[in-house]
């Protein structure tokens, strides 16, 4: 094949495969400062669906994973279930990926004291990354965990 044919051949493909990223405007949108809005938010929301499909969390503690338990699943699954009363949580970095976080009140056993549960979500893959639960005072025992996605049987 010559030079012009290969050329042609990479730029068709190239183009086929861009075409192919439908969340691409939304990945742009996650790796960018400004803060998201609720708009925002229920398209990322809509993307990490798309991306979570037929795949199934795990907890990774080390080098094991583990299935979430049914109070992890919730915790989780409540923060990206319905984008009413989520906000922004920023970005940042965790283990050399950026993720944006979306975070939601969350109930506490303390019902006198605030929650919050945060998801952090991979701004390449939109595969949330990681769960975290915080009090709004400190020392009442915050709780995180990782999370990987394995393709299902």
């Amino acid at each position: 094949m010559n030079v012009p044919k290969r050329f042609a051949v990479l730029f068709v493909v190239a183009l086929v495969v861009a075409a192919c990223d439908r969340d691409r405007p939304i990945k742009d949108r996650l790796r960018a400062s400004e803060p998201l809005t609720e708009d925002d938010i229920a398209r990322t929301l809509d993307a990490v669906g798309r991306a979570m499909s037929g795949k199934g969390p795990r907890v990774k503690q080390g080098a094991l994973t583990r299935q979430l338990d049914e109070k992890e699943r919730a915790q989780v699954f409540n923060v990206l279930g319905d984008p009413r009363g989520l906000t922004d949580a920023g970005l940042r970095t965790l283990e050399s990926a950026m993720v944006r976080g979306v975070r939601a009140p969350a109930t506490s056993p303390q019902s006198e004291i605030e929650a919050t549960g945060t998801v952090w979500i991979d701004v390449n893959s939109l595969l949330p990354r990681r769960y975290e639960f915080t009090y709004a005072t400190a020392g009442f025992g915050d709780t995180a965990f990782d999370l990987v996605f394995e393709n299902r049987p």
